[in-house]
Order: C-alpha cells, then structure tokens, then sequence
C-alpha cells in the first residue's frame, strides 16, 4: 500500500470514533432535571450537572421565552455561570403565561446541547403560604422568613397588623 492510502486509511477509521466520542461527549454534558421552582410567584430554574461534568470547570448558559415565540432569550445574569440554578422572576413577571427555560453547559471547549424544562405557568405552579421568601444566594432555594407582624391586643380581640 502507497503512504499515500495508508494515511486515507487512518483518517477513515480515526474520524468515526472521535464523531462518536465527541457526540457522546456532549450528551454527558447535557444539564440533567431542568426545572422550575416557584414558592409566592418567585420563579427558579434549577438544574442538576450532566453525568460528565466532574470538575468546576463547567460554565453554564440560561434562555427563556414565552410559549408561541420562536426567538430565546439569553438570561445575562446567568449567561456563563458557575451555579445550578438562575432566578427567572422578573422574565417570568406575567403569571398567566406560560413559559419555558432551557440550559446548557460547557467545559472544556465543549459544548452540550440544551436541555429544556416542560411548559411553565407560573399561576398553575405556585406553592404559595403566609411567609415571605428570599432566595439563598449559594444554593438557589427559596428560604422561609417570617412576616414582620405585631399583635395589637384590643379589649377582647387581637389582630395581626
């Protein structure tokens, strides 16, 4: 065989097995669980790391839109980020919408495909309670805490002000 053929013959059996590895490669990539988390209209997408993604050095990239459009839309405080979780409340503002959110990583130079969460309304989906929620900025959950309330005490009734 020429040199010439001996090296068309490595490429052809080379190229197939990075296609394949790079292919799987961006699936284990792929964020895993993508989903909202909604406590009083205060809407989280959260997501859990692909089976690859074993060191910090994932980044990760958010985009919404609203059911019916075609265009997404980048969520920039959470355009290449470190964490598992992007606060959606303001773009996810009209509670009668629905919505959807979608994630993707990167390590490495490579890049998964997007992993979309089912269709979101935030008034079907709420858990709504009497305590006011704050978001813990390390972990992405909604945090209790309790109203700032005072009990007037009139004669023989109190009430809650």
């Amino acid at each position: 065989m020429t040199p010439k053929h001996c090296f068309l013959g490595f490429l052809i059996s080379f190229f197939p097995t990075g296609v394949i590895e790079t292919q799987s490669a961006h699936e284990c990539l792929k964020p895993q669980r993508v989903h909202f988390q909604s406590r009083n209209f205060h809407n989280i997408l959260h997501w859990q790391p692909g089976r690859a993604c074993t060191s910090n050095s994932s980044i990760y990239f958010v985009q919404y839109k609203t059911y019916g459009q075609r265009q997404w839309k980048n969520k920039e405080d959470c355009w290449g980020i470190l964490e598992f979780f992007c606060d959606l409340t303001n773009e996810t503002s009209d509670i009668q919408e629905p919505y959807y959110g979608r994630v993707r990583t990167t390590s490495a130079e490579i890049h998964s495909g997007w992993t979309m969460t089912q269709r979101f309304t935030p008034w079907w989906e709420k858990n709504t309670n009497l305590r006011l929620n704050q978001v813990d900025g390390a972990t992405g959950q909604l945090a209790d805490t309790k109203p700032n309330t005072r009990v007037q005490k009139n004669c023989n009734t109190s009430r809650v002000i």
